[in-house]
């Protein structure tokens, strides 16, 4: 398996409710909105230390996937930061109560491989990047409600493929 290097594409759609194999993925991703443009140097994957209690850990660390959509359409704004189109689509308008968007998240790195939350707790913002506004995402991977489902997935992108 080739090592998970940078990004190369970036997909959201509904959160995922059961276990991802090989098959199910590459059905996802037919079915899913692809990012069209993620700012260079914007995408970050992190995961935290969980807590440690001498040598033991207690609990699990957030994993953390960001990026900046340099386009994006009122559409993606709704996706993923809320609010709602207005004026027969011609602009946005923000949600009165701030909230929470879950949605799946799937990143595949330039070596091919997968990166998979399959309920990602997601906040979007507007966010400067190269002196242009992109929409701002970050989306930390949460438990699933669904029985058998993990909260992350990382696929060998060549086998998805292969499927």
């Amino acid at each position: 398996m080739k090592p998970f290097i940078g990004i190369k594409k970036i997909w959201y759609g509904d959160v995922i409710t059961s276990a991802v194999t090989k098959t199910s993925l590459k059905t996802w991703l037919g079915t899913a909105t692809e990012v069209e443009n993620s700012h260079q140097n914007t995408w970050l994957y992190t995961e935290d230390d969980g807590d440690i209690y001498y040598r033991d850990v207690t609990q699990k660390g957030a994993k953390t996937i960001t990026f900046t959509m340099g386009v994006f359409s009122f559409d993606d704004k709704v996706d993923l930061q809320g609010g709602e189109k207005v004026d027969t689509d011609a602009g946005w308008a923000a949600s009165d109560t701030p909230g929470i968007v879950n949605k799946a998240i799937v990143g595949q790195t330039k070596t091919g491989n997968y990166i998979v939350f399959t309920n990602a707790a997601v906040i979007a913002k507007g966010n400067a990047v190269e002196k242009n506004i992109g929409l701002g995402v970050t989306a930390v991977a949460m438990e699933n409600p669904s029985a058998g489902v993990k909260s992350d997935y990382m696929f060998d992108g060549e086998k998805v493929d292969a499927a």
